[in-house]
C-alpha cells in the first residue's frame, strides 16, 4: 500500500497508550486491592498507585507544558483524567513538590484539554498516588 493512502488514524500508538492508561487508572480506583502490571514501561501499578504521570511532546519535539498558576509557573507532568472521541485528552496538571527529602509529583486543581493529533511523543513516569476527585472521572 502506498504511504500516501495509509490513514494515520488507523494506527496511532500515542492515542492507544493514552486510552490504555486512562482505562487502567479508572480500574484501579474502582478495584482496590488488586495488583496490575502494565507497560509504559512495565511499571508495577496497583491500588497504592492510582496515576501514571505522563509528559507529552509536540510535533517539533518540544515538551508540552501547562500553566499551574497565575504567576506563569509551568509543568510538563500530567495525569490523564478522560479521553473524548479518541482524540481529546483532559489532563490534570502535576507539579514537582520539593518540600520533602525527595521531589514528588503533586496534583493541582488545574486541568487542560490536549488534542492528541498534535502530539508526537509521550513519556510515562513511575506510578504515583494522587488525590482523585470522583466527579472528575468520566468514561
Amino acid at each position: 500500500m502506498p504511504l500516501e493512502t495509509i490513514n494515520d488514524c488507523d494506527c496511532n500508538f500515542i492515542k492507544e497508550t493514552v486510552l490504555k492508561i486512562d482505562k487502567l487508572q479508572k480500574e484501579v480506583i474502582t478495584t482496590v486491592g488488586e495488583t496490575r502490571c502494565i507497560t509504559c514501561d512495565t511499571s508495577l501499578f496497583n491500588s497504592a498507585n492510582n496515576t501514571i504521570p505522563v509528559s507529552f511532546y509536540t510535533e517539533c519535539g518540544n515538551l508540552f507544558t501547562g500553566l499551574t498558576d497565575l504567576n506563569g509557573t509551568t509543568t510538563g507532568f500530567f495525569r490523564i483524567e478522560s479521553v473524548r472521541c479518541g482524540r481529546y485528552v483532559t489532563v490534570r496538571l502535576l507539579i514537582v513538590d520539593t518540600t520533602g527529602e525527595t521531589p514528588t509529583l503533586t496534583a493541582t486543581t488545574r486541568t487542560l484539554t490536549l488534542d492528541l493529533n498534535f502530539v508526537s511523543g509521550i513519556q510515562c513516569h513511575e506510578p504515583i498516588t494522587v488525590e482523585v476527585c470522583q466527579s472528575s472521572i468520566t468514561s
